[in-house]
């Protein structure tokens, strides 16, 4: 009898380089290496971009010239063609039985001599063009597929210097499932049968090697679903390392709490409006998050405008009822002096219960404080608010990543607000979580906040480690930007002519240009010419100030506060004004080469404007560069719903801009798409926390804790896994 073959773990296959797989020489290897393929969990999960059914084959006498095409046939002579100046040329022939079609390769003179060596079918996929009633292919994807009549023939990513056909690594991959003919399979049977999936490694071999095109379709969603479905372990082992390991601030966060005035509560009773119900709703998450003994991992969601400024700052008066010290991070120092203006003005004539207990006055209340912290403050400004902090005399902070430095300590700190947190890099938000956490054995709450809204299934991938608030509901008066996307001769001229007929009404308005100086390589048009331009120009007569990241911040200063106080009449910035600047009186905003912003950058931009009672305008003055510029600003123009216009940013840039940084190495999702997968998004995540729930620990799962060690790091995971 046979012995059962062993099994094992993708890790396995993690461990297992592809020089010690049988018939990979290391000649073989190193050219493996050239796509990034170095094991045989590299090998197995190289998957094929597209396929070719050779059941159903296209015939080249049937291309439609201008569509995208595979064909199959073979090359006759390819040769170089001579060209004026070094421009390349090589053209080559291919047929099959219904006729012929031109190759031609500008740039590639290689190709004479690789088309020539083929004695075998090729694949081409490419369009094509039509030219003097012949056809051509320019520049196609070029695959020796040999021959396979009649299968489903897989076809993978190239690189030149690889040289390794599809049909060679077909092959390679095909000795993997040979050699290992069973893997062990992480995702419990309750959850494959309840969601149709494939075991997988039938899943692995059908994607490679389908037999029809449906297989490779339903190994795609087993494969991906793995993919998401790790991710939200790892997500969820996040959260939970954080509640068991880490010692929070079970701060009064009811209002009414505590002996004296209750600051929160009379904070609220005396705003001049109401608060939403989005507001309240979140309010209430965020007071039930501080009151528990575990430090709040919270993400505050909100569309411009729908007032999460005033959340995180009555999550810090929560903090500083009790006796604690807030910080609010934010990315820029515009930002960051905005917030510290804006909360200054609310927080006057507010009184918090002195902390010293030995002072002995009658009346032991004081006024809340808060102070500016940036790199540009000065020494002496900074000397008195480092103390402050020390000695426990400053309740909020409101700077930038200086908030953070080694110099700065704090007395009892109690929560972290961070704004906009997707604009700090990776590395400056582990150093700041390691930074707070380092501080004392007690870890603070935090808060992050983003006025770029994300689709729901991408935040549960991108920021599933947190728990999620969204405020989803508008502050009333608040009327929808009209926008506009001006063409045609006089598009520009007519947009300021109403421009200055709106501040002819006393109102105020904003001119964004992508650069701050020219570009020899960047056809745009950059702030400081076009300031002077203006101001000489089509908006001569009116005040115009000028603003970007390269002024000294007394300058940007001195600029914002001539435009609060009206003092100018037209703002000519870059993106510095993008997020957090609040001027009710503002109500046109202007884009030029609005083309070179996404559509999250330009509702950001929008949002400057309508911040008042009076109806507000933003006008995108570009040229239809592309289809995918057409449709953003289209996109802009249509809707003022930051999380729909989310939808169609993810549709048209893919995840990988949300993704970004986010994942790792091992971990990058090759299958997984948030934008396709996004029923996939939501059972990975339920299952993901329905097995956690039943197994904290994965201590009745060794398979899956391996394959998680192995995908996304032994330190890391080691952390996560202690028990």
């Amino acid at each position: 009898m046979a012995a059962r073959p062993v099994t094992i773990g993708l890790d396995n296959l993690c461990s297992f380089g592809v020089s010690s797989l049988p018939g990979i020489p290391p000649g073989r290897a190193k050219a493996l290496e050239h796509l990034g393929i170095e094991s045989a969990y590299d090998l197995v999960t190289y998957f094929p971009r597209r396929y070719i059914d050779r059941t159903k084959q296209a015939l080249i006498a049937d291309a439609v010239p201008g569509e995208q095409v595979v064909l199959v046939g073979r090359v006759e002579a390819a040769r170089v063609i001579p060209t004026r100046g070094k421009l390349s040329l090589v053209e080559a022939t291919m047929a099959d039985e219904s006729g012929s079609v031109t190759l031609r390769f500008f740039r590639q003179p290689y190709r004479a001599k690789q088309l020539n060596g083929f004695d075998r079918e090729v694949a081409v996929f490419g369009r094509v063009e039509l030219f003097k009633h012949r056809r051509y292919l320019v520049n196609p994807v070029v695959d020796p597929i040999g021959d396979r009549t009649g299968q489903i023939v897989p076809i993978y990513p190239q690189r030149e210097e690889a040289k390794i056909t599809s049909e060679t690594l077909g092959r390679l991959i095909s000795g993997v499932f040979n050699l290992y003919p069973e893997v062990a399979d992480t995702v419990p049977r309750s959850i494959r049968s309840e969601l149709g999936l494939l075991d997988r490694w039938d899943a692995f071999q059908l994607i490679h090697h389908p037999n029809v095109l449906a297989d490779a379709q339903r190994a795609r969603r087993r494969i991906a679903f793995d993919e998401l479905f790790r991710i939200q372990i790892v997500l969820g082992l996040i959260r939970r390392a954080r509640a068991d390991r880490s010692v929070g601030i079970s701060h009064r966060a009811a209002p009414f709490q505590g002996d004296g005035p209750a600051l929160v509560s009379e904070f609220l009773d005396r705003l001049p409006f109401e608060l939403t119900s989005g507001q309240w709703r979140t309010l209430e998450e965020i007071a039930a998050d501080m009151a528990a003994p575990a430090p709040m991992h919270r993400l505050l969601q909100g569309d411009v405008g729908s007032g999460k400024t005033l959340v995180s700052l009555v999550a810090m008066l929560i903090a500083v009822q009790g006796g604690y010290q807030a910080a609010l991070l934010a990315p820029t120092e515009v930002l960051a002096e905005q917030h510290f203006k804006s909360i200054s003005a609310l927080l006057a004539g507010h009184r918090v219960r002195e902390r010293d207990q030995r002072l002995l006055f009658a009346d032991d209340h004081r006024e809340v404080s808060a102070a500016l912290l940036t790199g540009s403050t000065s020494k002496a400004r900074r000397a008195r608010v480092l103390n402050d902090l020390a000695q426990g005399h400053l309740d909020i902070v409101v700077g930038t990543h200086a908030l953070f430095s080694e110099e700065v300590s704090y007395r009892r700190l109690g929560l972290v607000v961070v704004d906009e947190q997707h604009r700090f890099g990776v590395e400056q938000r582990s150093l700041l979580r390691d930074r707070v956490e380092s501080e004392s054995g007690v870890v603070p709450d935090t808060l992050v906040m983003t006025a770029t809204p994300i689709p729901r299934t991408a935040a549960m991938t991108v920021f599933g480690d947190l728990d999620l608030s969204v405020i989803d509901t508008m502050p009333p008066g608040r009327k929808p930007v009209a926008t506009s996307w001006p063409q045609g001769e006089g598009a520009e001229k007519e947009t300021f002519e109403f421009l200055k007929s709106e501040v002819g009404r006393g109102r105020q308005a904003y001119v964004v240009c992508p650069l701050v100086s020219e570009s020899d390589r960047i056809a745009v048009k950059a702030v400081e010419k076009e300031y002077e331009r203006l101001a000489a120009g089509p908006l001569a007569g009116l005040r115009v100030g000028l603003l970007h990241g390269k002024l000294t911040a007394k300058a940007k200063e001195s600029v914002m506060d001539g435009f609060r106080s009206g003092e100018i009449d037209v703002l000519v910035a870059t993106t510095v004004i993008e997020v957090g600047v609040d001027v009710p009186n503002a109500t046109v905003m202007v884009v030029e080469d609005a083309g070179r912003f996404g559509i999250a950058q330009l509702h950001q931009l929008r949002g400057r404007v309508g911040r008042g009672s009076d109806s507000s305008f933003c006008f995108l003055l570009a040229d239809a560069e592309s289809a995918t510029t057409e449709r953003r600003l289209q996109a802009l123009c249509a809707s003022t719903d930051g999380f729909e216009l989310a939808e169609i940013d993810l549709e048209l840039r893919g995840e990988g801009t949300l993704l970004g940084e986010r994942q790792s190495g091992r971990s990058d999702l090759k299958l997984a798409s948030i934008l396709r997968d996004r029923d996939l998004v939501e059972h990975a995540r339920k299952h993901a926390s329905g097995l956690l729930a039943q197994d904290p620990y994965l201590t009745s799962h060794p398979w899956l804790t391996r394959e998680i060690r192995a995908l996304f790091g032994e330190q890391e995971v080691s952390y996560l896994l202690r028990s």
